[in-house]
């Protein structure tokens, strides 16, 4: 998949390029139960990428890694924000609107606030993922969700936790 890259010598975001196939409206974010949990709880109110993703993403596919190898939550996000535009309150949000949380390697460039988050009543375990070849989630990334993944995951019942 593209990644963004600076703009020539403006200092533009290019949002990474959907794959056919895939929606412009959903991610499938891996996290580690102990972040998901973080989300849960609160501590955490933002995903920060070095990326930006599609304009029109909406929803966040959260797909534990192990030992539960399940989408188990969704995450409804807000618009791209980007330095200085995250609230104060949240684990990282202070370093991220001063230009300096990174990943060890580069800076996170933009901001996704949770604005709602959601556990599935039915789990999408990654046997299911991969034997539908769906969008098969990466460790420690993102990709956009396949079409038919998607409207799966949209016709599971969802219980609000925010």
């Amino acid at each position: 998949m593209p990644r963004a890259r600076k703009s020539g010598g403006r200092g533009e975001l290019i949002p990474t390029q959907v794959p056919t196939g895939r929606t412009d409206t959903a991610i499938l974010l891996t996290l580690s139960k102990e972040d998901l949990q973080k989300y849960i709880d609160r501590e955490k109110n933002c995903f920060f990428r070095i990326n930006p993703w599609n304009q029109n993403v909406l929803k966040v596919w959260i797909y534990v890694k192990d030992p539960v190898k399940s989408v188990t939550h969704v995450a409804f996000v807000g618009p791209l924000k980007t330095k200085g535009e995250v609230g104060p309150i949240g684990h990282s949000n202070v370093a991220f609107n001063s230009g300096v949380l990174n990943n060890g390697r580069q800076k996170y460039k933009a901001a996704y606030e949770v604005h709602g988050l959601y556990k599935l009543s039915r789990e999408m375990e990654f046997v299911h993922i991969v034997g539908n070849r769906y969008s098969k989630p990466i460790a420690n990334g993102n990709v956009y969700v396949n079409e038919t993944m998607a409207q799966e995951l949209d016709g599971v019942e969802l219980h609000k936790i925010f």
